[in-house]
């Protein structure tokens, strides 16, 4: 005879397995359209910012892209944001400076005006956090809005902890090593006083420390004359084509750990935002193909490297 215990466990087993499964495939996205509508640009991206600053985020940083020669967007300005549980949550591993903020994104499009902020829970599991940051999904839903997350058909949870575009492309943990500078003090002054020079089209936006740790994040923008694969608004010209805009994409990332400077590869962190992107055509990782390698020789230059990886 079965136990009450054992046909209790007979009748949920097929439960638990279905709830399983369901879990295991629950997709994720990388950004999150909080709304769209008509109005006027600058009036929007006072009251975001406003909403922003209601909900408890710190705003570490303002970027407006350059869009003078390349296009993608008719204006564009991105909030980079913070507040102590993200700190908190990005502590917690060696590399979670990279996931301290997150931004979002006011975008004039022809028809309207796109706010929209890069997904929390995506970077969790890319930027491979031991966190769990839907709770700030959850804040920043209730202050801005969440109409639907968009950029992609989607990645599970374990897709994105393990995410290369294809073989013989880099993971999250193959960064671009950019400069030693002997201790986390000299790096993090050094660095910022070359960001603040404006190097091969590299440029300071903000400065982060993450409490409790030897991590400093630093944001950049890019917008070189003589390189266009070093250039915010070309890059997101070829990449962010569709009607929904992914320009919290932006701005790019370097993370001081230690006495050490790197920053996430281009092969990596926008295939990772932009996964559904084709490999070839006119809007396609191959129009980029030698971005990757421009961008690891600018950074390492504009922090003070001296680095020559192969441009081609």
């Amino acid at each position: 005879m079965f136990s009450r215990k054992s046909v209790l466990l007979f009748l949920t087993l097929p439960l638990l397995i279905l709830s399983g499964g369901a879990f295991a495939s629950t997709i994720y996205k990388p950004f999150i359209l909080a709304y769209e509508k008509a109005g006027d640009f600058q009036t929007i991206a006072k009251t975001t910012e406003s909403q922003l600053k209601q909900a408890g985020f710190e705003i570490v940083g303002t970027y407006q892209p350059n869009l003078k020669t390349y296009h993608p967007y008719q204006a564009a300005k991105i909030f980079i944001i913070t507040n102590k549980a993200l700190l908190s949550d990005a502590a917690k591993t060696s590399r979670g400076g990279y996931g301290a903020t997150m931004r979002v994104s006011v975008t004039k499009t022809k028809n309207n005006i796109q706010v929209a902020y890069s997904n929390p829970v995506y970077i969790q599991y890319a930027y491979r956090m031991k966190a769990d940051l839907k709770p700030i999904k959850t804040e920043l839903s209730k202050a801005l809005g969440d109409q639907k997350s968009f950029g992609a058909k989607g990645l599970t949870a374990s897709q994105l902890e393990h995410y290369h575009y294809t073989f013989g492309m880099e993971y999250f943990n193959e960064p671009y090593h950019l400069n030693s500078y002997g201790s986390h003090h000299r790096a993090v002054a050094l660095i910022k006083k070359k960001l603040l020079q404006g190097d091969k089209g590299i440029h300071y936006l903000y400065q982060l420390n993450i409490p409790g740790t030897d991590q400093t994040i630093f944001g950049v923008s890019m917008d070189s004359k003589s390189n266009k694969d070093v250039n915010d608004a070309y890059q997101m010209s070829v990449v962010d084509f569709k009607a929904l805009k992914g320009t919290a994409y932006l701005p790019y990332q370097i993370l001081v750990k230690g006495s050490k400077a790197e920053a996430l590869n281009m092969r990596f962190r926008m295939a990772v935002f932009f996964p559904d992107l084709s490999m070839m055509g006119g809007h396609s990782f191959m129009t980029l193909m030698s971005a990757p390698s421009a961008l690891h020789h600018a950074l390492a230059k504009a922090t003070g490297g001296s680095y020559n990886p192969p441009l081609f």
